[in-house]
């Protein structure tokens, strides 16, 4: 009799266990609250000024970036660069940056915080364990949401 008893309970825990309802990590939240990952912003700026990205490189690495239409820049250790992105009437992507190690393959990570009064975005660069995201490059999007790729 007793094991019976604990053979249902085992069984009904198990069934509801597996009768509730689990969100997927890829499945939008249902209270309308982001959930963590890639797709996610790191950031959000007002899209209808100009956009200052200050790059602050803190990997002890000689980098390089790009800008749309402008080429490679070099951005030396322990330096700061303010790219100014220019807002148009474009209904697409604003802004895409790759920042790479020169000559090299380490991995990054972009740490970000914002100035909304002067609508700047301050990217931290440093080096990534390979074991945490690895970023490539920063992505603003036509409504102002700055992401890491």
């Amino acid at each position: 009799m007793k094991s019976r008893m604990i053979t249902t309970t085992a069984i009904l825990l198990a069934a509801i266990g597996i009768l509730t309802p689990h969100p997927v990590s890829a499945q939008p939240a249902t209270d309308g609250g982001t959930k963590p990952g890639f797709w996610q912003p790191e950031a959000k700026i007002d899209n209808t000024r100009n956009i200052t990205l200050r790059l602050l490189n803190e990997t002890g690495l000689n980098l390089e970036y790009g800008q749309s239409g402008v080429g490679l820049s070099s951005l030396p250790i322990g330096s700061t660069k303010n790219v100014v992105v220019r807002i148009g009437n474009r209904t697409g992507d604003i802004a895409n940056i790759p920042i790479n190690v020169k000559g090299g393959t380490t991995t990054l990570k972009y740490d970000y915080s914002v100035d909304a009064q002067q609508n700047i975005v301050t990217v931290r660069i440093s080096t990534s364990d390979g074991r945490t995201r690895q970023d490539r490059s920063i992505y603003i999007d036509e409504k102002g949401r700055v992401y890491s790729f």
